[in-house]
């Protein structure tokens, strides 16, 4: 957006006016880290996910965003990072960055298991073994590699299996001319674009969430962590993903889900192919998905160890009385921001300050 730059110098003299010494937690290096960088705020946190501490695909730009990376978090008080890969990645770009990992949660109210044969019925699948993937379709979510896996089952186990692939991209019309090529498109349910409310619904109506994301750095493109599989496991729907990225630090291997190596059709086939035939034991390991994230990944298991984290850093809120500002950036995404905005006032924590660094060129409607 031609306002972009506009919006980011008007979030930058706004923090140079604070006077207070509030923590500010910045969601991701750049922009919004440089900026409370450049206007001198101090102390200074930044959260880390994975592909923007990758370098950039054009590589003219890559000795001055190294440095500039570099400098932003090296200068902040605390890193955190979603998992030890992450965490991996920002040593690797800042050596002298103080960087702790803190792996993320998900609302186990919101995602919570519904009945299931209601949720096949309401996706038109029942009485089939579902699989559903939930993500943007880009060549490195693997997709393909469900496919594959599809078709090398024998035809009495392909016939009782449905895929479930929701999400939009690029990709979708080579995956519709891969699953026709390998016979397999009346397996495929092509949902799209699914709502964010209605996405516990689809894990509820499938027997196995799937995600065999590749390591694409050369394209920007990894799996810092992965929290669709939080999601589908609070659902009661156990899951399998690769050994790439920060994946491992969402699925317990053999506790509610299977890690497979990247690109291993075969592997993905031999798990289907137990669903088809035992498929009590996913409704075992979905249960026991559901127990790991209560145990281990709730919010407010979450903020206990976020909390920490600052503390060990020497970044106490407690000290703070005037209050909390969050600063929100957001760049189309109106229904999302409403959802963020709400979530926040909802907060029983007072006073709060929300600063919406908003880039979208359309303009979302009033709360």
């Amino acid at each position: 957006s031609s306002k972009r730059p506009i919006r980011e110098w008007r979030a930058f003299q706004w923090l140079r006016k604070q006077r207070r010494k509030t923590p500010i937690i910045c969601g991701v290096w750049y922009p919004e880290g440089l900026i409370a960088y450049l206007a001198g705020i101090r102390p200074l946190t930044i959260l880390a996910h994975g592909a923007e501490l990758l370098p950039p695909v054009d590589r003219w730009r890559r000795p001055l965003w190294k440095a500039l990376q570099r400098r932003v978090l090296e200068s902040a008080s605390l890193v955190i990072a979603n998992s030890d890969y992450t965490h991996q990645l920002v040593s690797r770009v800042a050596p002298n960055a103080r960087v702790e990992t803190v792996p993320l949660a998900v609302d186990p109210q919101r995602f919570a298991p519904t009945d299931r044969e209601t949720a096949k019925k309401k996706y038109s699948v029942s009485g089939k073994h579902v699989l559903c993937t939930v993500s943007r379709l880009y060549g490195y979510k693997g997709h393909d590699v469900v496919l594959r896996a599809i078709a090398s089952l024998a035809p009495g186990e392909r016939e009782r299996i449905v895929y479930m692939v929701v999400g939009k991209g690029p990709y979708e019309r080579g995956l519709r001319k891969l699953a026709a090529e390998l016979g397999v498109e009346s397996n495929v349910r092509w949902l799209g674009f699914v709502a964010e409310d209605d996405l516990p619904e689809v894990y509820s109506a499938s027997d196995l969430f799937v995600l065999c994301t590749r390591d694409a750095p050369e394209e920007r493109s990894v799996e810092g962590f992965g929290l669709v599989f939080l999601e589908a496991q609070s659902c009661g729907t156990p899951v399998v993903g690769t050994r790439t990225g920060g994946i491992p630090a969402a699925i317990q291997d053999g506790v509610g889900g299977w890690l497979i190596e990247q690109d291993d059709a075969g592997a993905l086939t031999d798990i289907i192919r137990t669903l088809v035939h035992s498929p009590e034991l996913f409704r075992a390991a979905g249960t026991q998905a559901r127990q790991r994230v209560l145990r281990e990944h709730t919010w407010a298991r979450y903020m206990k160890r976020f909390s920490s984290t600052l503390k060990r850093a020497g970044i106490s809120m407690g000290k703070y009385t005037d209050g909390v500002t969050v600063v929100v950036p957001t760049l189309n995404r109106g229904p999302y921001l409403i959802d963020t905005l709400q979530d926040l006032l909802a907060q029983t924590h007072r006073p709060i300050e929300i600063l919406v660094v908003d880039q979208s060129v359309e303009e979302v409607p009033a709360l």
